[in-house]
């Protein structure tokens, strides 16, 4: 087995799709419901929230992503950091190391979804 990627309930697919552009992501394919972006080989599914039985319970909740974060390694946090500043994404978090030794820091997108950017402490 294998994960290869994550499906995202969202607000706004279209202001999504720009916001992980920004952060780097390849755009695979979009449409008006769903878009697919992909970092590596690991894909995220952002699909538009829907009211169907099926999926509005998920779909419409008020805290997405709570509790959960979004992994992503970097060979340089600080540098990536001043990157997203210079293209206007405000992280929720500065660069901070821990003591299970990473430099980590947060940025939420538009639906609120965490994103942990982080590297090995020196």
């Amino acid at each position: 087995m294998e994960i290869t990627g994550l499906v995202l309930w969202t607000l706004d697919n279209t202001l999504s799709v720009k916001f992980y552009k920004k952060l780097g992501f390849d755009v695979v394919e979009t449409s008006d419901r769903h878009s697919v972006v992909q970092l590596g080989t690991y894909k995220i599914f952002l699909v538009s929230s829907r009211d169907e039985d099926e999926f509005g319970s998920d779909s419409l909740a008020s805290s997405k992503g709570k509790g959960m974060y979004i992994y992503v390694h970097s060979t340089s946090v600080d540098a990536l950091y001043d990157r997203f500043i210079e293209n206007g994404i405000i992280p929720h978090t500065k660069p901070r190391d821990w003591d299970w030794g990473n430099r980590e820091f947060i940025v939420k997108d538009p639906d609120g979804y965490k994103l942990c950017f982080w590297t090995k402490s020196s």
